[in-house]
């Protein structure tokens, strides 16, 4: 903040948790509040009287909106963005707020472009970025107590992706049908599976889980058809990311199976994965740009003859993503591993981030893609939180 010129940073929260707001306030379970950040100080949270126990259970310094005669001024505004421009300069004029003022978060576009301007015309500076988001950095690298959470939801993300190896290994094939416990087993039974567990074991299933095989699992995002018959020599991919009920920390993590006889041309996709997701996990070192391990998944790639989006940018076969995200209160976070020149991210020590090379060829109904969640260690080195197999076997 001191560095931008800011003095202060508003992060509203309008009736639906967010990740910002979630890190800024530790977790407040509020339903409405307002976290302000002056530089150099500990968050204020700014909430509603039927919450204030919720909002003084944090530890930080709280107020009530009504403290701020809030009633009041939005029955004075000629408008709703005029309400909060007064009702955000009155809580600045207490906290003795100096400098511009920063607007971060999930906020209603529609609201806050007249807010800021009506901030203006009350004589504070608003600060306008070029597209950073201040409180995403804060959060990129992760304290110790953000690592430990995130690796407990590993731990039973691990435990989820065990019973669907469990069903598949005590599968059996009866010609094209995959039978389990005396009937035709369908991506739905997995797919419910993997929500009754994500739920027993403390989770919450945010999106819904991608289970897809053959064509399908080739388009990377592809959710799969809960109707259809699980295939025996198809690639199946299980893409899970769930979040921790509490802390709200997710895990991402990625397998392809194969039941039955693996066909060789799969088993030949498999490994070329395979080798590039080793390659960047042991050359992945902090202080280097996140971009160059997509790169050097391209050249590895382009190499052993698929496409990219580097060399194809509109490819829909081949290497058609980025190669990883951060993780952390989103499922996706600093850093990024976009070739664009704007993108400036560094792998850092406190990283927590996914490698998650594939290669997919819907026409061929082949979809490979492996996928841990890293944590960045001192030393600069990635440490993988997860422990199962990557094998194409169950």
């Amino acid at each position: 903040m001191s560095a931008r010129g800011i003095g202060a940073v508003i992060v509203p929260m309008h009736e639906q948790q967010h990740a910002s707001f979630r890190w800024l306030t530790r977790g407040a379970k509020v339903t409405r509040g307002y976290a302000i950040k002056l530089a150099g100080r500990e968050p204020v949270l700014v909430s509603y009287p039927m919450e204030r126990d919720e909002a003084a259970a944090t530890g930080l310094e709280t107020r009530l909106a009504h403290d701020y005669a809030y009633d009041r001024l939005f029955r004075e505004a000629k408008n709703s963005a005029a309400g909060y421009a007064h009702f955000y300069d009155t809580i600045l004029t207490d906290l003795g707020a100096d400098g511009s003022v920063a607007f971060f978060g999930n906020v209603p576009f529609q609201l806050y472009h007249g807010v800021a301007a009506e901030v203006e015309a009350r004589g504070r500076i608003v600060y306008r970025s070029d597209g950073e988001d201040l409180i995403q950095l804060g959060r990129k690298r992760k304290d110790a107590w953000e690592i430990d959470a995130i690796r407990s939801v590993g731990e039973r993300t691990e435990l989820v992706i065990d019973r669907v190896r469990d069903v598949l290994r005590a599968a059996t094939i009866d010609g094209d049908r995959v039978v389990h416990d005396g009937r035709a087993l369908t991506i739905g039974d997995l797919k419910q599976l993997v929500s009754f567990e994500i739920a027993r074991h403390g989770m919450i299933e945010d999106h819904d889980t991608i289970l897809s095989q053959g064509r399908d699992a080739g388009i990377p995002h592809s959710r799969g058809d809960a109707s259809a018959l699980v295939r025996p020599s198809v690639p199946i991919v299980l893409d899970i990311f769930p979040l921790d009920r509490n802390s709200g920390y997710f895990f991402d993590e990625t397998r392809t199976f194969c039941v039955g006889p693996i066909p060789d041309e799969l088993r030949t996709i498999h490994g070329h994965v395979l080798e590039a997701f080793e390659r960047a996990r042991d050359a992945m070192r902090a202080g280097n740009p996140a971009s160059l391990y997509q790169a050097l998944v391209c050249d590895l790639f382009e190499h052993r003859g698929y496409e990219t989006t580097r060399r194809t940018p509109a490819t829909l076969s081949g290497y058609v993503h980025s190669l990883g995200h951060g993780v952390g209160l989103e499922i996706h976070e600093k850093p990024s591993f976009s070739l664009s020149p704007a993108n400036s991210d560094v792998i850092e020590a406190g990283d927590v981030l996914t490698i998650e090379p594939g290669l997919y060829f819907p026409e061929r109904a082949i979809g490979v893609r492996i996928e841990e969640t890293f944590v960045v260690r001192d030393d600069g080195t990635v440490e993988s939180l997860c422990r199962g197999s990557r094998a194409l076997e169950p």
